[in-house]
């Protein structure tokens, strides 16, 4: 079995998610994962109050995308912040 030394290389998205100043674990996700949690968080303006994507290249040289989505107060009962922060390699991206 053969992989292809591009996607064999690529980096995978990482998922990093801070709750009341408490800050978890990074964990990795799927691309289809990331484009779907950004996409509902477009679409809930109630429940969002920010989405930034940032493009720009990590201090490994890596070109990434930086997706910030900060959560309104009360998205969850008994969590005043919630912010999601999603770091993608660019190649992962271009992957699909």
């Amino acid at each position: 079995m053969s992989t292809s030394p591009a996607l064999s290389t690529t980096q995978h998205p990482t998922l990093h998610t801070q709750v009341d100043g408490l800050k978890y674990r990074p964990e990795p996700i799927t691309v289809i994962a990331v484009l779907s949690h950004i996409r509902n968080a477009r679409k809930s303006p109630r429940n969002v109050d920010v989405v930034n994507v940032y493009a720009f290249t990590g201090r490994d040289g890596i070109p990434l995308h930086v997706v910030y989505i900060h959560h309104a107060p009360g998205r969850w009962h008994g969590v005043d912040d919630v912010i999601d922060v999603y770091e993608i390699p660019t190649a992962a991206l271009t992957d699909l």
